[in-house]
């Protein structure tokens, strides 16, 4: 037991020294759908190389005045679903990048949120410069599909899963 304890105590240090941060899905800890396909993961400040699709991201939670969510400025994890150049729509609880349909994707939140109905949130973006259209890995996951993309300045870093 103690030679577990001072074992991630050595990773945690070697981690931190090195530039990278250890951090817990808490929504896994309250039961709440995760966003995130495991409870630990690594993060990594800033970003040495351009966002790809697929990526997990850390980024700050946008002012949404929605009412639901986590609070502007919390840190989020989400999965890069399109970057700069790429268009998204939504219409209806209907999703497209770059003109395919996400059927897997809908909007299922879009009824549930006070005073917002599934038309409230269509638009049609094409991003641009420094621009991220993020998602959680659950249909129930709060994200872009909602209130947009997220621009460069709100990107903490990359974000790897562990277990």
């Amino acid at each position: 037991m103690v030679t577990n304890a001072v074992s991630i105590a050595l990773i945690t240090l070697g981690l931190w020294l090195s530039g990278l941060r250890i951090g817990i899905d808490v929504q896994r800890l309250i039961g709440e759908p995760a966003c995130m396909p495991s409870l630990v993961y690594i993060w990594n400040p800033g970003l040495s190389e351009p966002a790809k699709v697929g990526h997990y991201i850390l980024a700050r939670m946008p002012a949404t005045g929605l009412g639901v969510g986590a609070r502007p400025g919390d840190r989020i994890v989400k999965r890069v679903r399109a970057v700069a150049g790429d268009t998204v729509k939504v219409e209806g609880t209907e999703l497209y990048i770059n003109g395919k349909h996400q059927e897997d994707d809908r909007l299922w939140l879009a009824k549930s949120i006070p005073g917002k109905a599934p038309g409230d949130f269509d638009r049609e973006v094409t991003l641009g410069d420094g621009e991220l259209f993020l998602m959680g890995t659950t249909k129930e996951s709060f994200d872009s599909r909602y209130w947009g993309p997220v621009k460069r300045e709100a990107i903490l870093g990359s974000a790897i899963p562990l277990f």
